[in-house]
């Protein structure tokens, strides 16, 4: 017997050791819970997200002490994790909205904005604009916003004609690559502009190139490679520069004078051999295949007329022989093809 034993006092059990080292209660004793832990519970529950701090430090703590409270922390932890989820969609699935004085500086391109009482077709932009869903009604889509200056920040005020001038020209283009097919405009839609004003020249000197109709937008208009499948912008681009060829050389050729009229046929005749190659060497979905091997096959076929055009003496034969390179064309063959890969085929149906 022991020392303690001779006198008379009770020996408490001893504490048996825990596997691998961690010290554990014995039966019976009531070890208290972990305040960190119950912090965690109360900040996850009320929404804060340091609920989630918390309950992984309780669930450390508790793991070395012993301590009650493991269900709070893991609550703590629940809570906690849901309100971050939250806030991480609120942050980003939620559009950027200008605000009431940015006006157009805080549009990105492909926002469907409101302007409001501002007439259409005012070149100076309007004070404040809303962002709204494309698919709600909306007076404008941004399709880009670019340098108003030509060659460097900080020259002198050009006025508004040469910036209008400017305007119409570079917004062109970059409406060319924001919808690849114009088939699919609604017939009353129009690009626009705005254009900096003297005062507006030196903080934000910057065109603001937009689409609009003469009645409320309902739809996005955009057609380029973040909406369009593979295989439709794969077609769009084989086909653009051969059709906007035809369609010059129909609108000037007749009336141009000889050295344009052959820049003119040049153009189509090396556009129409550039768009059978590129879609020959391109992977098309099966109901696609049929009509692109007719349409591959009148682009061959039409080319040693383009080339004889090239080569015509004077205008008359080259008129003559650039329109048997057109009689090879089938408008039915494009409509087929465009059908088979879900593109418009009246103007204004958007692709689906």
């Amino acid at each position: 017997m022991t020392a303690d034993d001779r006198s008379g006092r009770p020996v408490p059990p001893a504490v048996p050791e825990a596997a691998g080292g961690d010290w554990e209660p014995w039966e019976g004793h009531q070890t208290r819970t972990n305040r960190t832990a119950v912090a965690a519970f109360v900040c996850g529950l009320l929404g804060g997200l340091l609920g989630l701090v918390l309950g992984l430090v309780a669930l450390v703590q508790i793991r070395r002490s012993g301590q009650r409270g493991r269900g709070f922390a893991v609550a703590g932890l629940v809570f906690g994790g849901v309100w971050a989820l939250v806030v991480a969609l609120l942050v980003i699935g939620l559009p950027s909205r200008p605000g009431p004085n940015e006006g157009v500086r805080g549009l990105r391109v492909g926002d469907c904005f409101r302007v409001g009482d501002v007439a259409p077709g005012t070149r100076t932009a309007p004070d404040e604009v809303t962002t709204v869903p494309c698919t709600e009604p909306h007076d404008g889509e941004l399709v880009d916003r670019l340098p108003g200056y030509e060659r460097y920040a900080g020259e002198a005020y050009p006025g508004s004609a040469a910036l209008s001038a400017r305007a119409e020209t570079e917004c062109r283009r970059q409406q060319r690559n924001y919808v690849l097919d114009p088939l699919s405009l609604p017939t009353d839609v129009r690009l626009r502009w705005y254009v900096p004003s003297r005062v507006e020249w030196d903080t934000d000197p910057r065109i603001t190139c937009y689409l609009a109709g003469t009645q409320p937008l309902t739809r996005p208009l955009r057609q380029d490679a973040t909406v369009l499948r593979p295989e439709q912008l794969t077609y769009l681009t084989a086909v653009r520069e051969f059709t906007e060829a035809r369609a010059a050389l129909a609108a000037q050729g007749p009336t141009a004078p000889p050295a344009e009229l052959r820049g003119m046929v040049e153009r189509a005749a090396s556009a129409n051999a550039s768009m059978w190659l590129a879609l020959s060497g391109a992977t098309w979905p099966a109901q696609a295949r049929e009509p692109i091997e007719k349409l591959i096959a009148e682009a061959q076929g039409a080319a040693v007329s383009w080339r004889d055009a090239e080569k015509a003496p004077d205008r008359e034969q080259m008129l003559r022989l650039v329109a048997q390179a057109e009689q090879r064309r089938d408008p039915q063959l494009d409509l087929a093809v465009r059908r088979a890969l879900g593109l418009s085929t009246t103007q204004g149906d958007p692709a689906r």
